[in-house]
């Protein structure tokens, strides 16, 4: 049986005005339910590639297809239902209550000027709850820690309703317990069948996450495969520009 592919990008090619390509002949395509994590050194387009698959940026050259249908052609609205995006940093114009931050992802089923619903309000209170954080509904963003509001964040993108999440390096900057909170998180979506594609510098989570992987370097796909070929320490090398070494390390248990 062959599988679905709900997102396909085909010769991509990007370029800030005036500049070199950042993204130059990038294809790729994602089956429904599946993982695809995105690697590479700084400045590959990890961030500008997530952007256009989710309908940010739009590229000089090739085209994005979602569910077989060019991507240009639906609104933000139509889109926001389909694809939940996370960004790398997110700077907040007002202290908001949590409940209230997560009701955002909520927008793209509300009209215009329209207050959240009953409706709204249990989708965002599932999602804060499915990751752990219901206690803390009532707190505000300014009080959390970064491990806590990025695990908010992604509420957001539950609370969305989207089959697909676009991540952009969703354990970056924190610490263990909380990098550890957010991959079980993301392994228990991918088994309920949502798709996720995300960017990340930590080789482990493609590892724990499984699915396929892309790496990129200089604007180009380097490397694509199964995650479980991500101990393949040449194409590292070449990837990053430094040595690699496998080392196996016995168990703690």
């Amino acid at each position: 049986m062959s599988e679905e592919i709900c997102l396909s990008a085909r010769g991509i090619v990007f370029a800030w005005s005036g500049g070199q390509p950042v993204l130059d002949g990038i294809s790729l395509e994602i089956a429904r339910g599946k993982t695809l994590a995105i690697l590479g050194p700084n400045g590959a387009g990890k961030t500008t590639l997530l952007s256009i698959l989710s309908g940010r940026l739009s590229p000089r050259a090739g085209a994005v297809e979602l569910d077989g249908r060019p991507l240009a052609l639906y609104s933000a609205r139509e889109r926001a239902r389909h694809i939940a995006f996370l960004p790398q940093l997110e700077k907040l114009a007002f202290n908001y209550r949590v409940l209230d931050f997560v009701l955002m992802g909520r927008t793209p089923h509300m009209e215009p000027l329209a207050l959240p619903g009953l409706e709204d309000r249990a989708a965002a209170e599932a999602a804060l709850a499915s990751l752990g954080m219901a206690s803390f509904e009532t707190r505000n963003i300014g009080e959390l820690s970064g491990g806590e509001f990025q695990l908010v964040r992604l509420a957001r993108c539950l609370a969305q309703g989207a089959s697909i999440l676009i991540l952009d390096e969703p354990v970056s900057m924190l610490d263990p317990a909380h990098a550890r909170h957010i991959a079980d998180a993301l392994l228990s979506l991918a088994k309920a069948g949502k798709t996720i594609l995300y960017s990340t510098h930590d080789i482990g989570l493609g590892l724990f996450l499984g699915g396929q992987a892309l790496v990129l370097a200089n604007g180009k796909v380097q490397w694509s495969g199964p995650t479980t070929h991500l101990h393949n320490t040449d194409m590292l090398s070449q990837a990053y520009g430094i040595s690699f070494l496998l080392k196996e390390l016995p168990s703690a248990y």
